[in-house]
């Protein structure tokens, strides 16, 4: 068994391995829904090849840049990993992994994130990270949302024409993906997380004087839930004016007789937040999507630096001897955590840990990794 690097000519086998495993009968293919993995170019994703040349293992892995204020981190994702069914039990999972990690390693990027959470990631030190607020929408409080400012925002489906309009709103976002008009559109046309889930996707903008205040693109259900039982739809993505993504998520709601919408809020978007709570939304608490794992304790605290505001050298220690850790120094007292508390501290605003840092550390907020960006 030969494990390397996918050639270009090579994606369409993994998005056919990936669309036997993962396939649903109606389901588009997983070639259209995930675009950074099958479409051609240079690939970053690793497969196992039998002596024939036959794909019978892959692992997806697509590089990205968070930009977080100054910040920028460079970081990969992994998704649609499969064996086919007649040479499962082989490791070859395992395999793939190390070899993406050391991938990344050499990459220079800082963080990994996976969208899974099982034993094989959890083993090789992927953890749970950051906070989000998933919040669930009902026709009583999508109602309540609509009731002020009624007549404030104009609400429309997406037309091409909207395309920098949106774009600008995720340029401007902070923590966000870098990227352009066009990636955008493809992540928009390719609609992954409403594809897994069987739903259709809709995108809707709000403007104010003209202008777009807000987007929003949603997965719903391709016919209309008859009860609460159904699976919610699911808010993809969106951006802009807090009130006026608020407007966007009733709107939604009540546009295409949804009974409930899910709607993830990373624990940064405070102003969102209070008005889905205000308006009676359900919400519960947990960590972000999937799971991730540090390529580079050095890199990643460089590339957070011009968020810690100090120098992280003077108060982190990486002991790399005998297992990484991090030895936190402050007003003389030390804290040694492993990467799960380092994760924790940089990004949980609840972590325990917080006490040990310094008074000027602040919790980095990252995005909500489900999204369009999802894999």
């Amino acid at each position: 068994m030969k494990i390397r690097l996918l050639n270009s000519n090579e994606l369409q086998q993994a998005a056919d391995l990936s669309d036997l495993v993962f396939g649903k009968p109606g389901q588009p293919s997983m070639g259209k829904s995930f675009p950074a993995l099958f479409h051609p170019g240079v690939s970053h994703s690793y497969g196992a090849f039998t002596d024939e040349g036959e794909l019978v293992a892959f692992m997806g892995l697509a590089p990205d840049v968070v930009r977080i204020g100054e910040a920028r981190l460079n970081v990969f994702s992994i998704g649609s990993v499969c064996t086919h069914p007649d040479f499962r039990g082989q490791n070859l999972a395992s395999t793939l992994l190390a070899e993406c990690m050391e991938h990344a390693r050499r990459s220079g990027a800082s963080l990994v994130f996976v969208s899974g959470g099982r034993s094989l990631y959890r083993r090789a030190g992927c953890y749970d990270f950051g906070r989000v607020h998933y919040a669930m929408l009902d026709r009583g409080s999508a109602a309540a949302l609509l009731q002020p400012d009624t007549d404030e925002w104009s609400i429309s489906p997406m037309r091409p024409e909207d395309t920098f309009g949106i774009s600008a709103i995720l340029s401007g976002a902070s923590p966000a993906y870098e990227q352009g008009p066009a990636q955008l559109l493809t992540l928009l046309g390719s609609s992954a997380i409403a594809d897994i889930t069987m739903m259709r996707q809709e995108t809707l903008t709000a403007r104010k004087d003209g202008a777009i205040a807000a987007f929003l693109a949603a997965a719903v259900p391709t016919a209309p839930e008859s009860s609460t039982s159904g699976e919610p739809a699911k808010a993809v993505e969106w951006g802009g004016h807090p009130q006026a993504v608020a407007r966007l998520l009733a709107e939604m709601l009540q546009r295409h007789r949804i009974q409930r919408l899910e709607v993830p809020v990373p624990w940064q978007e405070q102003a969102l937040l209070k008005l889905l709570q205000q308006a009676g939304a359900a919400v519960q608490s947990g960590p972000n999507s999937g799971t991730v794992w540090i390529a580079d304790a050095h890199s990643l605290l460089t590339q957070c630096s011009p968020l810690l505001k100090v120098d992280w050298q003077s108060f982190i220690r990486i002991d790399e001897a005998g297992g990484r850790s991090y030895t936190v120094t402050n007003k003389g007292q030390e804290l040694v955590l492993d990467d799960s508390g380092l994760l924790s501290l940089l990004f949980d605003p609840e972590s325990p840990h917080l006490a040990g840092a310094p008074e000027d550390f602040c919790t980095i907020p990252l995005p909500y990794l489900s999204g369009l960006h999802y894999i």
